[in-house]
Order: C-alpha cells, then sequence, then structure tokens
C-alpha cells in the first residue's frame, strides 16, 4: 500500500505543477519563399516563440495552421525538437505549404480590405514532458505594400 501511496502522492504534485503552467506566446518573426511549383507553395517560416515559464520548454515537434482574412492558407509540421530555455525566448524555423486553391480564395479577402489582412497562426508544440500537446494561438495585421 505505501508504494500506491508514494505513486499517488507523485502524481498529484506532479499535476500540480502544471497548474501553473503559462502558455508560451508566438508571433511570426519572418517569411520567405521557398520550393514553388503552379499548385503548391512553400515558404521557409520562423516563429519567435516565448516561454513565460519558469521551466525550459522542451517539445518533440510542432504542428500548426495558419488562417489569413478568416480563410485557412496553409499549414505545417515539424518533427525537429526544440527547446526553448525558461523565462526566455528562441527562433523555430518551419516549413510552410500552401495550395493554389487557398491562394484563389484569399483573392476575394484581398478586394474587401482596407490596406491590412488579419492572420492567426494555430497549433500544438508535440510531446511536451509531463504536458502531452501543449496548444498556441497567435494573430495580428499585416500591412499590404499600396495600402491605405
Amino acid at each position: 500500500m505505501n508504494k500506491f501511496a508514494a505513486v499517488m502522492l507523485a502524481l498529484l504534485l506532479g499535476a500540480c505543477s502544471t497548474l501553473d503552467y503559462k502558455k508560451p506566446q508566438i508571433s511570426v518573426s519572418d517569411i520567405q519563399p521557398g520550393k514553388t511549383t503552379l499548385f503548391e507553395q512553400n515558404f521557409d517560416l520562423t516563429l519567435r516563440v516565448k516561454n513565460p515559464n519558469d521551466v525550459a520548454l522542451k517539445a518533440k515537434g510542432l504542428q500548426f495552421d495558419l488562417n489569413v482574412g478568416g480563410e485557412r492558407l496553409g499549414s505545417g509540421v515539424s518533427g525537429k525538437p526544440l527547446s526553448i530555455p525558461a523565462m526566455g525566448e528562441g527562433l523555430v524555423s518551419l516549413q510552410l505549404t500552401t495550395s493554389l486553391p487557398a491562394w484563389l480564395r484569399q483573392l476575394g479577402n484581398l478586394s474587401r480590405n482596407d490596406g491590412k489582412i488579419a492572420y492567426e497562426i494555430q497549433g500544438r508544440f508535440l510531446g511536451v514532458p509531463g504536458l502531452g500537446d501543449v496548444p498556441f494561438k497567435s494573430g495580428g495585421e499585416w500591412a499590404l505594400p499600396g495600402g491605405k
């Protein structure tokens, strides 16, 4: 019975330490064109990840979707392990893949804007020890060249 109590206590203490966990803050740092074909476009996307926690953020990978103007434009996934220091930040390089139909849907959004277009990036850090998958969501506006 003592072993069972010790295991339960360890699980309880581990659960309590995650109650104080704050979600990482994500922003788009850079986006550069990559290999492109008519039907599929690839971009090198760099995300800035800020870790407001007092423990390092270590993940087995990352999955995300990029929505622009309320429509899904593209997505990406990486199985490359990452580590963001406690109370620190780091850059994560990923590949964003889009398609011709997604860009065609964006044409309508471009005609209805005032020189700015809203974006949202949402996804998950995969396989974070003790937490599993940790979701994130961030957004903002991009000013378009020649916009008002």
